[in-house]
């Protein structure tokens, strides 16, 4: 079945209240929706980003002036073989390199072709990834976003944490670097709300060097940590690799890499305990089944990040699929939970902190084309 179109759709959420993590502050949610049309009418749908930093018209134009025609024709079912030819072996797309932006323009497309193969052959993704390992996926709460340029109160992230364990949620994980001591009250006014059977994971978007976490690790093992994410810049693999050594919780780290080759040196340096590719970055479905493969080889369970609308439902057929998935990350704020309901209404909606596959084929989602319309970016139009 030959490839017909490819077509780039880009939506940006407008956030009432800005929100913040350790890197900075943003006032909308934005990403690229790829939409893959086989010649029989039939059609999948990606995901490029999440794109909160900025950046749409530039993904818009890879998909438009490069890898639209790197693809059209071909037969659909290629995937292996398309995703190769998109990185450029055997074609020009090599001057664009092998890592970064165009490494997640192609987790778009890629992303679009497994949930296009799934339709035309009436069965969901996971069942063509060698089916159902897990039935249903335990599901962590990630949020507690700063709000106004500021970083959340200890009343603020106890309140959060409660409506998150109210829910169902078995774990959630909060945003550190704000400063050691306002991270230590916040910790601990989560793990007093908490109680002390639910999990615990803390995100610092790289924001500590390797001396800041060893002044401050051994207070934070005291709130049980499940893992402490992104400690350092993630260009410094033999810092992460000591951390791992040194402390008393582990060590995760992953949305930030591209390619099987990328995550190849993470994981033989022993830089973290818990891998976390992100399908929309690492290189889509194609690529990020090999780095979970990879992960199990030696014995790292699986736990991608997750920020997105149609990616969320390819993660959720991955980890179904997987058998060293540990969880999923969950985000009902920053925008994409909202854009997600827009776009596609209550699929992969968390129950009692699981969440599940469809059973539909492909990824089982159908976007609503007045909300790409009512979500275009002003600053394209």
């Amino acid at each position: 079945m030959k490839i017909k179109s490819v077509e780039a759709f880009p939506v940006s959420f407008p956030l009432e209240v800005p929100s913040q993590d350790a890197t900075g502050v943003w006032h909308d949610w934005s990403t690229v929706l790829v939409k893959i049309t086989a010649e029989d009418g039939t059609y999948g749908w990606g995901e490029i980003g999440p794109l909160h930093g900025g950046g749409i018209a530039v993904f818009v134009a890879i998909v438009e002036h490069k890898l639209r025609d790197i693809i059209l024709g071909e037969d659909c079912f290629d995937r292996e073989r398309l995703y190769q030819k998109m990185l450029g072996r055997g074609t020009s797309s090599y001057a664009f390199g092998q890592k970064g932006a165009i490494v997640t323009a192609i987790a778009g497309i890629d992303i679009a072709l497994w949930d296009l193969a799934g339709k035309l052959l009436d069965t969901p993704v996971y069942k063509m990834l060698g089916g159902a390992t897990h039935k249903k996926i335990p599901a962590y709460a990630s949020g507690f976003f700063g709000k106004e340029g500021r970083p959340l109160t200890p009343a603020e992230c106890a309140d959060e944490a409660k409506s998150y364990a109210d829910q169902g949620f078995k774990g959630v994980k909060m945003k550190v670097g704000y400063g050691n001591e306002s991270d230590l009250e916040n910790l601990a006014a989560v793990r007093k709300a908490l109680g002390p059977d639910l999990g615990i994971m803390v995100d610092a978007n790289q924001g500590f060097s390797y001396h800041d976490v060893l002044k401050i690790a051994g207070r934070m093992a005291e709130f049980d940590l499940t893992f402490f994410e992104e400690p350092l810049p993630i260009n410094d693999l033999d810092g992460m690799a000591e951390l791992v050594k040194a402390v008393d919780f582990p060590i995760a780290a992953g949305e930030n890499y591209y390619t099987r080759y990328e995550f190849r040196e993470v994981i033989s340096k022993r830089a973290v305990n818990i891998i976390q590719p992100d399908i929309i970055h690492a290189g889509g479905l194609t690529e990020t089944r090999k780095i979970a493969d990879m992960a199990s080889a030696w014995n790292i369970p699986l736990a991608p990040h997750i920020h997105a609308t149609v990616g969320t439902a390819a993660s959720i057929h991955l980890l179904t699929s997987t058998p060293n998935t540990l969880a999923a990350e969950y985000i009902t704020s920053g925008g994409s939970f909202q854009l997600r309901r827009e776009l596609f209404g209550d699929e992969y909606i968390a129950e009692d902190g699981f969440v599940s596959a469809s059973d539909k084929p492909g990824f089982g989602i159908e976007i609503r084309p007045e909300a790409l319309e009512k979500f275009y970016p002003e600053v394209l139009k």
